[in-house]
């Protein structure tokens, strides 16, 4: 058990998960961080998310909660820029997906001296493959980068990725065991939500589907997340995705 840790908490899922867990079982006291983009949509949502999952969590397990510290809301215009933090991670880029928020949060980090900040990377997200085999068990039982990792990998380096085995639907089920699922599924993911719920076609909702989670969404997220793929396999029958497949297979979901 750590006694203090540093949490991304973007009021997702994963992060979530990670904040309500480590404080109720773990029963660390959790420092969350929250970086805000004023021109993404999705943001009053995720901090809305974040006061009523604590709310929520409060009336249920009042210590638990009691240990959740005051967010750290940084404005992401206002993270120093570090410019041998972002050729690494437009070389990483050049290499396979990943999100441009490993630039940001990198060099968040590192402004701020926390060399264990937390992020609920999980089996299913991308930059897995970046970790994978790059990582080692740390303290608390938490996936840290190597510490003879060279090169531009070591962006990661400044994170510590306490989830970094576990899947959304395992984490659905120990926080249905635990006592916690309710918290849990106020959780917000959509980056371009319509009329205030999710969309069903920006990357998060995508994911969110791909990931056995498509309950979370309305009826016409769905509608559209289908149409979307089913004229991607139109323009290009050749590029349709195992995923969409398996949707096929199970009914669409």
């Amino acid at each position: 058990m750590c006694k203090t840790i540093n949490v991304l908490w973007t009021g997702g899922w994963d992060s979530t998960f990670r904040v309500l867990f480590s404080t109720l079982v773990d029963k660390n006291e959790v420092k969350p961080h929250y970086i805000i983009d004023l021109n993404r949509k999705s943001s009053l949502h995720e901090l809305k998310a974040i006061s009523e999952i604590r709310n929520e969590f409060k009336k249920n397990n009042r210590d638990a909660a009691a240990r959740i510290g005051a967010l750290n809301i940084t404005l992401i215009t206002e993270i120093e820029p570090i410019e041998e933090i972002t050729t690494s991670y437009l070389k990483l880029k050049e290499k396979s997906h990943l999100g441009k928020q490993y630039d940001w949060l990198s060099r968040y980090a590192r402004s701020k001296k926390i060399n264990d900040l937390e992020l609920s990377v999980h089996v299913d997200d991308k930059a897995y493959l970046f970790l994978q085999g790059n990582v080692e068990k740390g303290t608390c039982g938490r996936w840290k980068l190597r510490g003879n990792a060279e090169g531009d990998i070591k962006i990661f380096s400044c994170f510590s990725f306490p989830l970094l085995e576990l899947s959304k639907a395992e984490m659905r089920e120990q926080a249905k065991n635990l006592g916690f699922r309710e918290e849990l599924e106020k959780s917000w993911f959509c980056f371009n939500p319509k009329a205030d719920k999710p969309c069903g076609i920006c990357n998060p909702c995508i994911y969110t589907i791909e990931e056995g989670m498509g309950y979370r969404l309305p009826s016409d997220a769905i509608l559209r997340y289908r149409t979307r793929h089913v004229r991607k396999a139109i323009s290009s029958p050749v590029r349709v995705s195992r995923n969409f497949i398996a949707s096929m297979a199970k009914g669409w979901l």
